[in-house]
């Protein structure tokens, strides 16, 4: 399996290429930028091409040239640089992905994976919200809040007409909340549980007033990459869109919990309740990932304390 990873140089694409690395694949990471932050202990066994997901040769090149037999899309534009440009948010994500389906369709690749979002679902409310968190279904209705969530919305859609129209396989993975190492740098606002432990990392005071019984299903990058490895795998499918997380909630304290195992002396204080942090619709939520085991084969393998010794080890042996 030859594998293209657009943003292959980015949080989820790194891990990603990791993953495919341990099991025997030589993974082509294709990005617009050779940020080699994420990637410096693999730079060398990697394909790397530099290019735009906006130029339809290119594409076309990377996939002839490496001898593509599946594509990994992950290129996007983040939510909060999406709304401070939505015409180019909208280019990349829309004409972007139309780029690789077509791209995918003249060069004979049977699958495209693309990783979608919980943010198609929007606000959580009901008793899929706060206090019941009923696990949300992936036939929850779609009322995106943002640019990032409708254009998913729009992605997903024109993935789907190729896949009935041509017959390029689009598989959809829509993720609940993702941590990982790059995280915070990258995503800033959106890495609550990433600038949580760096800041521990670094030995900085953590004191937040409310928050720390929050519900929420939050996934480590590991889980990501291992169901997006699933999805281009699996021989033969009969669904396309799986909600993909945990399946269960975790709470702020149980992070805090995890860093305290690791940083004994660790100053961290995170009051009781729920967490508003700046957010005036909650998606707060459980994911039901039973579509995702029936059909992937998906089963987590990162809890909290797997998952916060997996980032910062990782951290370690990137700064090292």
């Amino acid at each position: 399996m030859n594998v293209l990873i657009t943003g292959g140089t980015g949080v989820n694409g790194a891990v990603l290429a990791r993953l495919l690395l341990s099991e025997g694949d030589r993974p082509v990471l294709f990005d617009n930028r050779m940020d080699f932050s994420l990637i410096a202990d693999i730079k060398e066994k990697v394909d790397l091409v530099e290019g735009d997901i906006l130029d339809p040769e290119a594409l076309r090149r990377a996939i002839s040239n490496h001898h593509i037999t599946h594509v990994a899309h992950l290129a996007a534009l983040m939510p909060d640089p999406a709304e401070a440009n939505p015409r180019m948010a909208v280019k990349i994500g829309a004409e972007g992905t139309v780029n690789v389906l077509e791209a995918a369709r003249a060069c004979k690749i049977p699958r495209v994976v693309f990783t979608s979002s919980k943010a198609v679902y929007g606000e959580i409310i009901g008793d899929c919200g706060h206090p019941k968190f009923v696990p949300v279904r992936e036939d929850y209705p779609q009322k995106p809040a943002d640019l990032y969530g409708a254009i998913k919305v729009c992605c997903e859609a024109i993935g789907n007409y190729y896949r009935e129209r041509y017959g390029v396989e689009f598989v959809s993975l829509r993720f609940a909340s993702i941590y990982g190492p790059g995280k915070e740098v990258r995503h800033g606002a959106l890495s609550f549980y990433g600038q949580l432990i760096e800041k521990v990392m670094r030995g900085e005071e953590v004191n937040l007033p409310e928050g720390g019984d929050q519900v929420n299903d939050v996934m480590y990058v590991g889980d990501v990459a291992l169901s997006i490895r699933l999805a281009l795998r699996v021989e033969r499918l009969h669904h396309w869109t799986f909600n993909i997380g945990t399946g269960r909630g975790s709470t702020p304290r149980e992070f805090v919990t995890a860093l305290k195992s690791l940083f004994p002396h660790a100053r961290i204080e995170i009051g009781p309740g729920p967490s508003q942090l700046g957010r005036a619709k909650s998606s707060y939520c459980i994911f039901d990932i039973s579509a995702a085991r029936e059909h992937l084969g998906y089963a987590p393998i990162y809890d909290v304390e797997k998952g916060v010794c997996d980032y910062v080890e990782t951290i370690r042996r990137l700064r090292a």
